[in-house]
């Protein structure tokens, strides 16, 4: 029994100093100023060593990747993801382009400061290129159900339909409508769902009757 309380006791002081040090990283990615991100700065926020850094999280990028990590599921990746796993490929379009607005907007400075730090230094931010690039394969899926599904306009082809779907669901589209013109995420939600209805779906996104031979 007193072992099993002083491995809980471990356990939970470990749980604890990891949040203090992803709270300090996360204050520090959020600062003013110039974009830094020092290992350092960060353990003394947090009242840590450096070693505590590197043992919990084996290296600079590795603390920054588990704050992406963090971030994308605090902020509601699996809103998205399950919205866009709906079988009516329109309503998994506009689903998971509201709930894409909606993470944007619930995180949106860090998304900015972990989208910029991304060029800076591309192997801190592993978790954000797999979203993005999670994201690209997804709008080309999701072209090709909403022209199996017989819901694009004529003339739209799969490859267009993509191109439009990943500008539409990236990030800086959404600061340019967010930040550029004050809209709150609904807003922009359904600034972005009615440029999609409007240059890719069929009359209101409802499947075109089958024409004879078909």
């Amino acid at each position: 029994m007193t072992r099993r309380y002083i491995q809980r006791e471990r356990a939970e002081s470990a749980a604890r100093t990891r949040r203090r040090v992803l709270d300090a990283a996360r204050d520090a990615l959020l600062r003013d100023g110039a974009l830094e991100f020092g290992v350092g700065d960060i353990a003394a926020a947090a009242g840590v060593a450096r070693s505590t850094i590197y043992d919990g999280f084996g290296s600079r990028a590795g603390l920054l990747a588990a704050l992406a990590d963090e971030t994308l599921r605090r902020a509601g990746l699996d809103d998205v993801i399950a919205e866009y796993r709906r079988p009516d490929a329109v309503e998994a379009l506009e689903g998971s382009l509201r709930a894409n607005c909606r993470m944007y907007a619930a995180d949106h400075r860090i998304f900015m400061r972990l989208l910029m730090l991304r060029e800076l230094d591309p192997s801190g931010t592993e978790p954000i290129a797999r979203s993005q690039a999670d994201r690209a394969t997804g709008m080309g899926d999701l072209a090709l159900r909403l022209a199996e599904q017989h819901r694009l306009r004529d003339g739209v082809t799969i490859e267009h339909a993509t191109n439009v779907l990943w500008l539409v669901t990236s990030f800086w589209t959404f600061d340019e409508l967010h930040s550029g013109r004050g809209l709150d995420a609904m807003t922009c939600a359904d600034t972005l769902v009615g440029l999609v209805r409007s240059t890719l779906l069929a009359g209101d996104g409802a499947i075109d009757p089958p024409t004879a031979g078909t």
